[in-house]
């Protein structure tokens, strides 16, 4: 999740979540060729044994050839293309779902990413369902061709964006699709609990389910784990910490969002998260928590 999955994030779902699959943010291989300097923030990381994945986008081959041996230096587990975002400006360069819209552009990628890395990390694909309508059967079949590790299947249009609700009969047929191949089958939208997912996986015949924004400042529901508010607290301000470990001279306001999620579900959970949304410093955390 673009601005969202960055170190820090993945460090704190990690220890307190214990994903089996952790992901970056989505990282353009074009600026990270070109060497735009946030890219390379984008690729920090902490020590782990969690199988961490980088994430791409764009629509240059050459381009997710260079980044993917980036991500074998960098010592990453796999490489995930991305050909779902249905962010407009990237889906007018012809990237994220734009891809839907060119199956043999989306094979090349798949092939020139696979050739950069052989077998020594894993390749896969993440995307929905089409364009403006359902187009799973000709969609997945064509990205089967070229024999992906995993393809994770947001159940969503491109069209549909985040609205609605996830179809998980195209993920059901995704996977269907799938069993005569190599290639593993993971469902993803609308996932609000570790026992949602586990029953999706059994239902759906599934290799995995992806969480995303049910994880926001939730970084428990990887273990089905209910925290307490004082828990709450404690991992908010490690959170904190952490970014200012990894990213000292960035703008701390950048965590007022993450403060945001975490307060939930708890009294004064609205006024507090006011609060939090005026902080400029991991003091002001500490006070308006400690209050």
């Amino acid at each position: 999740m673009d601005g969202i999955t960055d170190a820090p994030f993945r460090f704190m779902t990690d220890i307190y979540g214990k994903p089996d699959i952790l992901y970056t943010e989505f990282i353009s291989v074009k600026g990270l060729i070109l060497g735009r300097p946030a890219m390379q923030r984008m690729l920090l990381r902490h020590k782990t044994n969690t199988f961490t994945v980088v994430q791409f986008f764009g629509s240059e081959p050459e381009y997710f050839y260079q980044a993917a041996q980036i991500a074998l230096e960098k010592g990453f587990d796999g490489v995930d293309i991305n050909m779902g975002c249905p962010d407009k400006s990237i889906f007018a360069r012809g990237g994220g779902a734009g891809l839907i819209l060119q199956p043999k552009l989306a094979k090349k990628i798949v092939l020139s990413v696979k050739k950069a890395v052989g077998k020594r990390l894993t390749v896969s694909v993440k995307t929905r369902t089409g364009y403006r309508k359902h187009e799973t059967n000709e969609w997945i079949s064509n990205l089967l061709e070229v024999e992906p590790d995993f393809i994770c299947l947001h159940g969503r249009t491109f069209a549909q964006k985040y609205s609605g609700y996830a179809d998980w009969e195209q993920v059901r047929i995704a996977a269907e699709i799938a069993k005569k191949t190599r290639t593993k089958i993971f469902g993803n939208g609308d996932i609000k609990s570790r026992a949602e997912a586990l029953k999706k996986i059994k239902q759906y015949d599934l290799a995995g389910v992806l969480i995303g924004r049910a994880a926001l400042g939730n970084p428990w529901i990887f273990k089905g784990v209910v925290p307490t508010t004082k828990e709450r607290f404690k991992v908010l301000f490690k959170h904190c910490k952490k970014f200012q470990e990894f990213f000292p001279k960035s703008k701390f306001t950048i965590m007022r969002k993450h403060l945001a999620w975490y307060v939930k579900d708890f009294p004064r959970a609205a006024e507090i998260r006011n609060q939090l949304m005026q902080v400029n410093n991991i003091e002001d955390v500490e006070r308006i928590i400690s209050s």
